[in-house]
């Protein structure tokens, strides 16, 4: 029985950190890429505070966050300084 409702706690979990993401993910596509690539925000690997701070600056630029605080959730944990930076991107041209 513990088992059971160890399993649906934690797929209530992940189902809500699904949605933060989404509305994160969200967010990222209609605010950020008004004024750079996501490319640029991808490459990137930063704390929560600096993350953080980097949303205000863009605020401060005239950026409109409707859901800042999934943005900068989205961003904390997909984009953290603990994960390795992403090799650069290569043309497939030969």
């Amino acid at each position: 029985m513990k088992s059971k409702i160890a399993i649906a706690a934690a797929c209530l979990l992940a189902t809500a950190a699904a949605q933060d993401t989404a509305a994160g993910r969200k967010e990222e596509a209609q605010e950020c890429v008004a004024c750079h690539s996501l490319r640029l925000i991808h490459i990137q690997r930063l704390s929560r505070g600096t993350w953080e701070k980097e949303l205000d600056k863009m605020a401060r630029w005239g950026t409109v966050m409707k859901n800042r605080e999934a943005l900068l959730d989205y961003l904390a944990v997909e984009y953290s300084d603990t994960k390795p930076i992403p090799p650069p991107a290569r043309s497939t041209d030969k």
